[in-house]
């Protein structure tokens, strides 16, 4: 599943930083696994699990997480009693992490620190709409959905035949949904049509045949009973809701505004060195005749 390779992909650069610098361990938190010398426990997994996978399923999120844990603890020990954590590549490889953890986390203090002079009104952003909205279309359909997950095919069909009579939707997903809140979230948000139902690809295929206020059938997947219903689109090429983009637009800005913050500051960073005599750069004929030379050798 999806969440499995993120979790795996944010693990292994966070375990290969720790375990090389001794490790952080709390033991103030129940432990979840020991494995090569380090321990691994509930608020540290809590802490590194994306929210949006344990609103999923957070007990499979955990079982998840401690198995990429001990498998990755075990293959860093090993490495390390063999001696790979003092070569050079090794080396120059966790001192280029350390310098991007410090690069970022230069930019996150400063970002901190003005965060008045980032925040964007809602005003702004409308402005900011206003003025660019030709460069504001939709590049592929949108659809907005209903999707039920239920234990069991008795449920499924019940919540069918109540969606076939109208009753409100956030009862039927109290009664039959094995995840309401999540449910009924979703159910509110316009998706792309390639992201719609993506978790499952039968459901996506649902999405892009079935019309308007259909319900597709019921289809077994994953342990669980599935079925959806499409409830509006919007074609590609439209201009989408100006609801839909003030927070987007609001997320921009801020970016913008933060960018231009580290920027200006990294940039007094860079002319104060100078200034300082504390920056020696080769220019370019010196680089060029340099790297004339080193192709030259490399050739014969």
């Amino acid at each position: 599943m999806k969440y499995i390779f993120y979790l795996s992909l944010y693990f292994s650069s966070i375990l290969l930083i720790t375990a090389c610098n001794g490790g952080l361990q709390q033991t103030d938190s129940p432990v979840l696994a020991r494995a090569g010398g380090e321990v691994l426990t509930l608020q540290m997994a809590l802490e590194e699990i994306p929210k949006t996978v344990l609103e999923q399923d957070s007990l499979q999120a955990i079982q998840s997480y401690t198995d990429q844990w001990i498998n990755s603890a075990v293959t860093v020990k090993h490495a390390q009693n063999i001696g790979l954590d003092k070569t050079s590549e090794v080396g120059r490889k966790l001192q280029r992490m350390e310098n991007q953890l410090l690069e970022q986390a230069l930019k996150d203090y400063l970002v901190d620190r003005n965060l008045d002079e980032i925040e964007v009104t809602r005003e702004e952003a409308q402005t900011y709409y206003q003025t660019h909205k030709d460069q504001f279309t939709l590049d592929e359909k949108y659809v907005r959905y209903r999707h039920i997950t239920t234990q069991t095919r008795t449920d499924a069909d019940n919540a069918n035949r109540d969606l076939m009579r109208g009753r409100d939707w956030r009862e039927i997903l109290e009664d039959y949904s094995t995840n309401p809140d999540l449910q009924y979230r979703q159910s509110q948000q316009f998706w792309p049509i390639s992201m719609a139902g993506e978790d499952i690809p039968m459901l996506n295929q649902y999405l892009t045949v079935i019309g308007l206020s259909e319900r597709s059938p019921i289809y077994f997947y994953g342990g669980n009973y599935h079925l959806v219903q499409l409830m509006e689109e919007r074609p590609a090429g439209d201009h989408p809701d100006l609801d839909w983009l003030i927070p987007q637009i609001e997320e921009w800005l801020k970016l913008e505004k933060a960018r231009r913050i580290t920027n200006s500051y990294i940039r007094n960073l860079y002319l104060e060195a100078s200034a300082n005599n504390e920056i020696d750069r080769t220019n370019v004929t010196d680089i060029e005749s340099i790297l004339s030379e080193y192709q030259n050798n490399t050739t014969q």
